[in-house]
């Protein structure tokens, strides 16, 4: 039985390649306005690929560093989710493979308007640095061997090093 005046339960869907202060930071404000956050890790099936160098197990393991080295690992929930590949049938998709939820955050047009399509209550997050915590940016610099992690929490970026991301990124 749901409280009375209990905040929602959060879902926040993303590729996550790399996890980086932005999506800390949105995740953060998501929690100050739901009891708990469900964090959907988007393409699970993709990796090793430009776009997607990082397998799903690497993205939820430094996503859950990083949330035990915030204190909030208690209060989420990490999903893999995989492409469907067919808009109609997305949002029921996800909804198949996440626990219940009351509120979608996302800034992403295409996750707004499949969710706000089936029903869903969806609202935006505030960007926090948008140009700086950019995941397609960090890649990118990580290609370049620019400097990188400082875009991305302690953690994330003790993980990244370890894997060798730049490296790998350098060769796809």
């Amino acid at each position: 039985m749901k409280k009375k005046n209990c905040p929602p339960v959060a879902l926040f869907i993303g590729r996550f390649q790399p996890f980086h202060k932005g999506h800390l930071s949105a995740l953060k404000w998501i929690l100050k306005r739901s009891s708990r956050a469900i964090i959907a890790i988007g393409s699970a099936q993709k990796s090793f690929e430009p776009k997607n160098p990082f397998s799903a197990l690497e993205r939820r393991g430094m996503i859950r560093q990083q949330l035990k080295s915030a204190g909030i690992a208690g209060k989420c929930a990490l999903v893999l989710v995989t492409d469907v590949n067919d808009n109609g049938k997305w949002a029921a998709h996800v909804d198949t493979r996440v626990p219940e939820y009351g509120v979608v955050y996302s800034n992403n047009t295409l996750v707004r308007r499949l969710m706000k399509k089936a029903g869903k209550k969806v609202l935006a997050v505030p960007f926090f640095r948008k140009g700086r915590f950019n995941a397609t940016k960090i890649r990118e610099r990580m290609k370049k061997e620019q400097k990188w992690d400082d875009r991305v929490p302690a953690k994330v970026g003790l993980l990244l090093r370890k894997m060798g991301a730049e490296e790998r990124i350098r060769k796809l």
